[in-house]
Formats: structure tokens, sequence, C-alpha cells
């Protein structure tokens, strides 16, 4: 009998691994079934064929949140159509702590995107996340209008100022 209460979620957020590029599709057919889905997203410029577009992409690729009814079946997460598994701590499904989620909720806005350049002010340490200096830390020097910002980073014995739109910015 043990092992068919093992079967059922208790009321708490669990992270659900995703087919690759699927994460929109889960969460749709998650939600079809009853599930309470978070798919936390993030706005990022791509620069393809000389052309700038901005794309909505999840803030952790591969994956999304998962929240169920007291006492539902969690074995069905596992059939869903574009997840690969619920991520577990032995038998059961590893639950995410109370307060991140929360906090992700919180800062999220229109359709759960997230924008890490609210609240950033010049000095704040910052980790650039695209374009020729990805995964660089420096200084936020100033904001510009249009969304520009300039980053200190320092390279080769000095600070050298590189010019970059706040969607390429994640407080460090």
């Amino acid at each position: 009998m043990k092992n068919l209460f093992a079967l059922a979620l208790p009321a708490e957020w669990f992270v659900v691994a995703t087919k690759a590029r699927k994460e929109a599709v889960a969460a749709l057919n998650l939600d079809n079934q009853g599930f309470r889905v978070f798919l936390p997203r993030m706005r990022r410029t791509v620069c393809h064929a000389r052309k700038k577009s901005t794309r909505t992409i999840p803030l952790f690729p591969g994956y999304l949140f998962v929240k169920a009814s007291e006492g539902a079946r969690w074995r069905s997460v596992n059939g869903t159509y574009g997840v690969v598994k619920i991520l577990t701590s032995g038998e059961a499904p590893a639950t995410v702590e109370r307060g991140f989620i929360d906090a992700l909720k919180a800062r999220a806005g229109v359709d759960d995107i997230i924008d890490f350049s609210v609240g950033l002010q010049p000095g704040d340490r910052v980790e650039l996340i695209g374009g020729p200096f990805a995964r660089q830390i420096g200084a936020l020097a100033s904001l510009g209008e249009k969304g520009r910002v300039t980053v200190l980073l320092e390279l080769l014995g000095g600070c050298v100022p590189v010019s970059t739109t706040a969607q390429n910015l994640l407080p460090a």
C-alpha cells in the first residue's frame, strides 16, 4: 500500500525536464491536464544574417516548473508529450524551495517574462550574456536611451567600455 501513496503529489512545485526547445509544447499539454505550469522566460536579442531580432527564450532552457493539486498522480507528467521526465530524489519528485518560485513570479511581468535590466544602477556588477563578450563580468557604467548601456570590462590590464543592450545583461 505504501507505493500507492508515493504516486500521489503533495501541493508543491516540481521541476520537469523537457525535450529540446519543446518547453512551450510541454507547458501547454501539462496545463491541459490540469497542472499549474510556470515557464519563466526572458527576451534576448539575436543577430542572424545581419538582421537583429528580439526573441523570447526560456530562462532555464529544457526545464519548467509544475504544481499539482493535492493528491494528483505525478506519473502522468512523465507521459506528457514534450516532457522527458520529472526530476526525482530517489522514488519521489524533488520539490523546489518555496521562496524560489515566489521570487521568480515577483520579477515576472506579462506572459511570465522576466526583465533583468529593471533595477540596475550604475556601479552594479553585471554579466554579459550575449555578443562577443558573453560570460564576461564587469561594472555597469551608464544607462542610455533606447535600452543601450555601457559596461566597463577589465581586459588587457585596463578598463574597456563596451556598449550593448540592457537585455544582454544579468546581475552578477
